[in-house]
Protein backbone atom coordinates (compact mmCIF):
# COMPACT_ATOMS: atom_id res chain seq x y z
CA UNK A 1 0.00 0.00 0.00
CA UNK A 2 0.77 3.45 -0.37
CA UNK A 3 1.98 5.04 2.69
CA UNK A 4 1.25 8.41 2.02
CA UNK A 5 -2.15 10.15 2.79
CA UNK A 6 -4.66 11.23 0.14
CA UNK A 7 -3.28 14.59 -0.06
CA UNK A 8 -0.16 13.29 -0.87
CA UNK A 9 -0.86 10.80 -3.57
CA UNK A 10 -1.15 11.75 -7.12
CA UNK A 11 -2.59 10.68 -10.59
CA UNK A 12 -1.69 11.35 -14.09
CA UNK A 13 -4.34 11.86 -16.76
CA UNK A 14 -3.30 11.71 -20.31
CA UNK A 15 -3.52 10.52 -23.47
CA UNK A 16 -1.81 7.59 -25.55
CA UNK A 17 -0.93 5.63 -28.69
CA UNK A 18 0.25 2.17 -28.56
CA UNK A 19 1.56 -0.01 -31.68
CA UNK A 20 1.71 -3.66 -31.31
CA UNK A 21 5.23 -5.60 -32.74
CA UNK A 22 2.56 -8.15 -34.77
CA UNK A 23 0.53 -5.26 -36.02
CA UNK A 24 -2.37 -3.51 -34.90
CA UNK A 25 -2.93 0.00 -32.39
CA UNK A 26 -4.87 0.70 -29.28
CA UNK A 27 -5.32 4.33 -28.52
CA UNK A 28 -6.35 5.73 -25.14
CA UNK A 29 -7.94 9.04 -24.12
CA UNK A 30 -8.27 10.56 -21.01
CA UNK A 31 -7.18 7.66 -19.24
CA UNK A 32 -5.83 7.86 -15.28
CA UNK A 33 -3.57 5.99 -13.47
CA UNK A 34 -2.28 6.14 -9.86
CA UNK A 35 1.37 7.32 -9.93
CA UNK A 36 4.09 6.45 -7.00
CA UNK A 37 5.20 10.06 -6.44
CA UNK A 38 4.48 13.61 -7.52
CA UNK A 39 5.40 13.20 -11.41
CA UNK A 40 6.28 10.81 -13.77
CA UNK A 41 8.30 10.57 -16.79
CA UNK A 42 6.56 10.57 -20.32
CA UNK A 43 8.60 6.68 -20.55
CA UNK A 44 7.92 5.71 -17.77
CA UNK A 45 3.91 6.31 -17.72
CA UNK A 46 3.77 4.46 -20.96
CA UNK A 47 5.60 1.19 -19.51
CA UNK A 48 2.92 1.83 -16.50
CA UNK A 49 -0.03 1.60 -18.59
CA UNK A 50 1.25 -1.16 -20.52
CA UNK A 51 1.55 -3.13 -17.06
CA UNK A 52 -1.66 -1.71 -16.12
CA UNK A 53 -3.81 -2.96 -18.75
CA UNK A 54 -0.98 -6.35 -19.21
CA UNK A 55 -0.55 -6.10 -22.58
CA UNK A 56 1.85 -8.11 -24.85
CA UNK A 57 4.05 -7.55 -27.92
CA UNK A 58 3.90 -4.14 -27.20
CA UNK A 59 6.19 -2.09 -30.00
CA UNK A 60 5.84 1.20 -28.90
CA UNK A 61 4.01 3.52 -26.62
CA UNK A 62 3.25 7.34 -27.48
CA UNK A 63 2.09 10.07 -24.46
CA UNK A 64 0.76 13.06 -25.01
CA UNK A 65 -1.11 15.79 -23.19
CA UNK A 66 0.03 14.60 -19.43
CA UNK A 67 -1.82 16.08 -16.45
CA UNK A 68 -0.99 15.90 -13.09
CA UNK A 69 -3.48 15.33 -10.34
CA UNK A 70 -3.62 15.48 -6.63
CA UNK A 71 -6.08 12.46 -5.86
CA UNK A 72 -6.51 9.28 -3.97
CA UNK A 73 -4.90 6.27 -5.10
CA UNK A 74 -7.39 3.83 -6.81
CA UNK A 75 -5.62 0.73 -6.90
CA UNK A 76 -3.28 1.12 -10.45
CA UNK A 77 -1.53 -2.07 -11.07
CA UNK A 78 2.43 -2.11 -11.28
CA UNK A 79 2.17 1.36 -8.59
CA UNK A 80 5.40 0.45 -6.32
CA UNK A 81 3.75 -0.29 -2.40
CA UNK A 82 5.97 -0.02 0.89
CA UNK A 83 6.10 -2.09 3.73
CA UNK A 84 4.62 0.31 7.11
CA UNK A 85 3.36 -0.32 10.61
CA UNK A 86 -0.18 -1.30 10.72
CA UNK A 87 -2.80 0.84 12.01
CA UNK A 88 -6.50 0.97 12.60
CA UNK A 89 -9.01 2.64 10.62
CA UNK A 90 -12.33 3.54 12.40
CA UNK A 91 -14.94 3.02 9.85
CA UNK A 92 -17.91 3.23 11.98
CA UNK A 93 -20.16 6.13 11.67
CA UNK A 94 -23.45 6.66 14.23
CA UNK A 95 -25.91 5.15 11.65
CA UNK A 96 -23.42 1.81 10.34
CA UNK A 97 -25.58 -0.95 9.94
CA UNK A 98 -25.16 -4.76 9.43
CA UNK A 99 -27.08 -6.73 7.57
CA UNK A 100 -26.56 -10.61 7.71
CA UNK A 101 -28.60 -13.69 5.51
CA UNK A 102 -30.74 -16.62 6.64
CA UNK A 103 -28.11 -19.03 8.00
CA UNK A 104 -26.88 -16.99 10.99
CA UNK A 105 -30.59 -17.61 12.40
CA UNK A 106 -28.77 -21.03 13.03
CA UNK A 107 -25.33 -19.58 14.23
CA UNK A 108 -26.75 -16.68 16.20
CA UNK A 109 -26.36 -12.80 14.93
CA UNK A 110 -23.63 -11.93 17.19
CA UNK A 111 -21.55 -14.71 15.95
CA UNK A 112 -18.04 -13.52 14.38
CA UNK A 113 -17.99 -15.67 11.39
CA UNK A 114 -17.20 -14.69 8.42
CA UNK A 115 -16.74 -10.74 9.49
CA UNK A 116 -13.52 -10.60 10.64
CA UNK A 117 -9.95 -10.28 9.28
CA UNK A 118 -11.19 -10.06 5.93
CA UNK A 119 -8.89 -9.31 3.34
CA UNK A 120 -10.18 -6.20 1.66
CA UNK A 121 -10.56 -4.20 -1.73
CA UNK A 122 -11.58 -0.72 -2.02
CA UNK A 123 -13.24 0.38 -5.02
CA UNK A 124 -13.68 4.34 -5.80
CA UNK A 125 -16.49 5.26 -7.33
CA UNK A 126 -15.88 8.96 -5.94
CA UNK A 127 -16.21 11.66 -8.98
CA UNK A 128 -18.08 8.75 -10.82
CA UNK A 129 -20.44 10.39 -13.62
CA UNK A 130 -22.49 7.34 -12.92
CA UNK A 131 -25.62 6.77 -11.16
CA UNK A 132 -25.18 3.20 -10.49
CA UNK A 133 -22.10 0.86 -9.95
CA UNK A 134 -22.70 -2.53 -13.51
CA UNK A 135 -20.66 -5.45 -13.16
CA UNK A 136 -17.93 -3.95 -15.70
CA UNK A 137 -16.60 -1.54 -13.04
CA UNK A 138 -15.78 -4.61 -10.19
CA UNK A 139 -14.65 -7.14 -13.07
CA UNK A 140 -10.54 -5.55 -12.40
CA UNK A 141 -11.10 -6.08 -9.05
CA UNK A 142 -9.99 -9.58 -7.38
CA UNK A 143 -13.00 -10.23 -5.06
CA UNK A 144 -13.57 -13.99 -4.55
CA UNK A 145 -12.92 -14.19 -0.40
CA UNK A 146 -12.42 -10.19 0.06
CA UNK A 147 -14.30 -8.04 1.55
CA UNK A 148 -15.93 -5.48 -1.13
CA UNK A 149 -15.81 -1.85 0.01
CA UNK A 150 -17.54 0.70 -2.24
CA UNK A 151 -15.76 4.50 -1.72
CA UNK A 152 -19.09 6.21 -3.52
CA UNK A 153 -19.09 9.68 -1.73
CA UNK A 154 -22.38 8.89 0.15
CA UNK A 155 -22.66 10.73 3.02
CA UNK A 156 -25.46 11.05 5.28
CA UNK A 157 -29.08 10.66 3.38
CA UNK A 158 -27.38 11.24 0.05
CA UNK A 159 -26.01 8.46 -1.95
CA UNK A 160 -23.64 7.92 -4.62
CA UNK A 161 -23.92 4.98 -6.81
CA UNK A 162 -26.02 2.06 -6.37
CA UNK A 163 -25.03 -1.45 -7.24
CA UNK A 164 -26.86 -3.46 -10.07
CA UNK A 165 -28.81 -6.52 -9.33
CA UNK A 166 -26.07 -7.99 -12.35
CA UNK A 167 -23.37 -6.66 -10.33
CA UNK A 168 -24.76 -7.42 -7.06
CA UNK A 169 -24.80 -10.74 -8.57
CA UNK A 170 -21.87 -11.28 -10.31
CA UNK A 171 -20.19 -10.33 -6.60
CA UNK A 172 -22.05 -13.53 -4.69
CA UNK A 173 -21.01 -15.74 -7.84
CA UNK A 174 -17.55 -14.66 -7.49
CA UNK A 175 -17.32 -15.75 -3.70
CA UNK A 176 -17.19 -11.89 -2.49
CA UNK A 177 -17.04 -12.63 1.49
CA UNK A 178 -18.99 -9.10 2.55
CA UNK A 179 -20.33 -5.93 0.61
CA UNK A 180 -20.29 -2.50 2.24
CA UNK A 181 -20.63 1.19 0.99
CA UNK A 182 -20.47 4.78 2.40
CA UNK A 183 -23.70 4.94 1.19
CA UNK A 184 -27.49 5.10 3.18
CA UNK A 185 -27.42 1.60 2.72
CA UNK A 186 -27.37 -1.23 -0.29
CA UNK A 187 -30.91 -1.26 -1.44
CA UNK A 188 -32.28 -2.65 -3.96
CA UNK A 189 -30.17 -5.25 -4.04
CA UNK A 190 -29.25 -5.77 -0.10
CA UNK A 191 -31.63 -8.75 -0.13
CA UNK A 192 -30.10 -10.66 -2.84
CA UNK A 193 -26.43 -10.52 -1.28
CA UNK A 194 -27.72 -11.51 1.87
CA UNK A 195 -30.29 -14.39 0.58
CA UNK A 196 -26.78 -15.37 -1.32
CA UNK A 197 -24.94 -15.56 2.13
CA UNK A 198 -23.08 -12.20 1.46
CA UNK A 199 -23.41 -10.21 4.58
CA UNK A 200 -23.11 -6.17 3.55
CA UNK A 201 -21.94 -2.61 5.63
CA UNK A 202 -24.49 0.31 4.98
CA UNK A 203 -23.06 3.92 6.22
CA UNK A 204 -19.42 3.41 6.66
CA UNK A 205 -17.31 6.70 7.32
CA UNK A 206 -13.39 6.83 6.83
CA UNK A 207 -13.15 5.43 3.19
CA UNK A 208 -10.71 8.18 2.59
CA UNK A 209 -8.14 6.69 5.16
CA UNK A 210 -7.94 3.39 3.20
CA UNK A 211 -5.57 2.27 0.54
CA UNK A 212 -6.70 0.09 -2.27
CA UNK A 213 -6.03 -2.77 -1.45
CA UNK A 214 -3.91 -4.94 1.16
CA UNK A 215 -6.22 -4.02 4.65
CA UNK A 216 -8.19 -5.83 6.73
CA UNK A 217 -11.52 -5.47 7.48
CA UNK A 218 -13.66 -6.22 10.77
CA UNK A 219 -17.24 -6.01 11.47
CA UNK A 220 -18.27 -6.81 14.98
CA UNK A 221 -21.72 -7.18 15.74
CA UNK A 222 -22.84 -5.22 18.79
CA UNK A 223 -26.56 -6.21 19.05
CA UNK A 224 -28.84 -8.17 17.62
CA UNK A 225 -30.59 -5.66 14.89
CA UNK A 226 -28.07 -4.56 12.87
CA UNK A 227 -25.67 -2.34 14.97
CA UNK A 228 -21.99 -2.75 14.42
CA UNK A 229 -18.41 -1.74 15.25
CA UNK A 230 -16.27 -1.77 11.74
CA UNK A 231 -12.95 -1.09 11.52
CA UNK A 232 -10.07 -2.33 9.11
CA UNK A 233 -6.06 -2.68 9.57
CA UNK A 234 -3.98 -1.40 6.89
CA UNK A 235 -0.62 0.28 6.25
CA UNK A 236 0.86 3.32 8.32
CA UNK A 237 1.36 6.20 6.99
Amino acid sequence: MDQRTDVDQWRVEFDADIEFSNGGALQVQGFRLDIPGSDIAEDDLGDLLVGHLGLLMVGRTVVKNKTLLREAHKGSRGVATAAAPRRPVDLTGTATVLRRGPVDRDRGRRDLHGLVDLPGVLVRLTGSRSTTVDRSALVPYEVAGHAVVLHTGGTGGTAGPRLTAAAATWLADQGAALVGTDGPALDPVEGLLTGRGVPTLGHLTGLDGLPPNGFRLHAVPTDDVGGVRAYATADGH
